[in-house]
């Protein structure tokens, strides 16, 4: 396996600008995983029906899947490629935790609006309207 290592400010400015962008997409592909998610759990039919409670309960276990995963991606694997000089791995160390409150708040926010938008459909129910 060839790594890389980053010794420059300029290479670390494109790491954290990478980080960032490998944010919106694990939020994408953790949306994804989640609509899958929400269809693999039969409705219940009944008045006391639990389904909804699943697909809300899975909805969060996924955030934090995907916190815990981008997060440990990032600390234990990107910065070991960065030079060990706390000039260069500090200002990624503090965008890696930026890059993590980004993915999952945009995890949260299109999984709220997916499901306002998707209503009547399964993945609706995990935060259902009022009306």
């Amino acid at each position: 396996m060839n790594r890389t290592n980053y010794n420059t400010i300029a290479e670390v400015e494109a790491l954290i600008t990478n980080t960032y962008l490998l944010a919106a997409v694990t939020a994408i592909v953790f949306i994804v995983i989640s609509i899958i998610a929400a269809q693999l759990i039969a409705y219940e039919g009944s008045k006391n029906a639990k389904d909804s409670v699943k697909r809300r309960a899975w909805f969060f276990i996924l955030a934090a899947i995907e916190l815990v995963a981008f997060f440990s991606y990032n600390y234990f694997y990107v910065e070991g490629l960065i030079k060990p000089v706390p000039a260069l791995q500090a200002p990624f160390f503090k965008h890696s935790a930026y890059a993590t409150i980004v993915c999952v708040v945009a995890y949260l926010i299109l999984g709220f609006i997916l499901s306002k938008i998707m209503k009547h459909k399964k993945y609706g129910t995990i935060f259902p309207s009022k009306s």
